[in-house]
């Protein structure tokens, strides 16, 4: 949760931004195995292995994109940052676009394999005695419009095109359900030993 914060709202030197990128896809995917594992002691389903899955996905695509952003950055900054003029302006605009519609389609992805992710974890938190069905219902709602919102407008990012970045309420989702499992540890640890 730290790193997604970072990521959205402060601003960093490259070697800081270059640490919570490969910070962060990793720490989502371990995040996302625990609460696997809380949500498998009550049942285990396909919809939730799946959902592992997908969440594991938007681990790696996430760090993708991000790589790719920085490096992107990196690259024009190193390239034409000191106002060179042995390339022309169209050229270097057409070189920007082609990369960043390579890295719009990885945030578009991205977003796909969390959306995913996430309905199907909150799926399994229908029945769950730690959960219920406001986490199932809210996490599902979010995911679904996040998924809509970000296919809706395609290349584009939501908040590019008019429209809501749902990235920070699918964050905050998140945030809760960490609470709840972090709350939830004792019985956890209950129900691991009875089994």
């Amino acid at each position: 949760m730290l790193s997604y914060t970072l990521i959205a709202a402060a601003p960093l030197t490259s070697a800081q931004a270059l640490v919570v990128a490969c910070v962060f896809g990793p720490t989502l995917a371990c995040a996302s195995t625990g609460l696997y594992h809380v949500l498998r002691l009550h049942r285990r389903t396909v919809t939730l292995d799946l959902g592992l899955m997908a969440n594991v996905a938007a681990g790696v695509t996430v760090t993708l994109m991000l790589l790719a952003q920085l490096g992107l950055k990196r690259w024009f900054e190193i390239q034409f940052g000191n106002g060179s003029t042995d390339s022309s302006e169209l050229a270097l605009h057409a070189a920007f676009e082609a990369a960043n519609g390579i890295q719009l389609g990885m945030d578009v992805a991205w977003d796909l394999f969390l959306g995913l992710g996430t309905v199907l974890l909150a799926w399994n938190m229908w029945h769950h005695p730690r959960f219920g069905r406001l986490f199932a219902l809210s996490g599902a709602a979010i995911a679904i419009a996040l998924l809509v919102a970000n296919l809706g407008v395609f290349p584009e990012p939501p908040a590019d095109a008019g429209s809501i970045d749902l990235g920070p309420l699918v964050g905050l989702w998140y945030l809760i359900i960490t609470i709840r499992l972090a709350r939830s540890a004792r019985w956890a640890a209950d129900q691991a030993q009875d089994a």
